[in-house]
């Protein structure tokens, strides 16, 4: 699976494009800013890691720590991320602990992984009716100004989405393209075959990567 693939993938669970797409497929480098920099430090990148975990945790094959998204998230934000993405993505993060506060009374890395996944969850539901409102919102500024969708989107009047959808995103995205996820998670074939269109599928069975 190639980064097109598994960025449609992510795209098709998500029910919407993925943040920073384009950059990514062109494998777009920049050096990092003070602030992204922080996201490379070891315990940043565990603190990714456990967060990503919470959204895909290890049950029969691995999670997405151990796939090493906790890596994959900095380079991603750094590379393909505008500043003003940036600028939410990193602000949203750093508010983990008081959210874990004010739902199970304990910061993030103290919960245990049943907790961090109610966290995930509650931020997947905040996430969800941010970017409803947001997108009600431009959907308001394009009747108003009588601008296209595009045209729009490269326009100061756009936002960025909700953090949370940029870390579950990345997420994902992490996963499906690293080696465990295509061939743990996935049906991996090294040599694949011919284009079989009556190939037998059970209920139940994974994907091929």
């Amino acid at each position: 699976m190639n980064r097109r693939e598994a960025i449609q993938r992510v795209a098709m669970i998500l029910g919407g494009s993925v943040i920073g797409a384009n950059l990514f497929l062109e494998g777009c480098t920049r050096p990092a800013s003070k602030d992204v920099a922080g996201l490379f430090e070891k315990d940043i990148i565990e603190r990714l890691g456990d967060l990503a975990d919470a959204i895909l945790p290890p049950t029969a094959t691995p999670g997405a720590k151990e796939a090493g998204v906790g890596s994959f998230i900095p380079v991603m934000v750094r590379d393909c991320y505008t500043e003003k993405q940036q600028k939410v993505f990193l602000e949203g993060f750093a508010s983990l602990d008081a959210k874990a506060k004010e739902v199970k009374g304990k910061p993030f890395g103290e919960l245990s992984i049943e907790d961090r996944t109610a966290i995930a969850a509650v931020l997947d539901k905040e996430a969800r009716e941010f970017n409803k409102k947001q997108a009600e919102e431009q959907k308001e500024i394009r009747e108003k100004n009588k601008v296209k969708q595009n045209e729009l989107y490269h326009s100061e009047e756009n936002d960025p989405s909700h953090w949370f959808t940029m870390f579950k995103q990345l997420t994902l995205t992490g996963f499906f393209n690293s080696e465990l996820g295509c061939t743990k998670a996935l049906r991996y074939v090294k040599v694949p075959g011919r284009y079989d269109g009556e190939f037998p599928y059970k209920k139940g069975d994974k994907a091929f990567a």
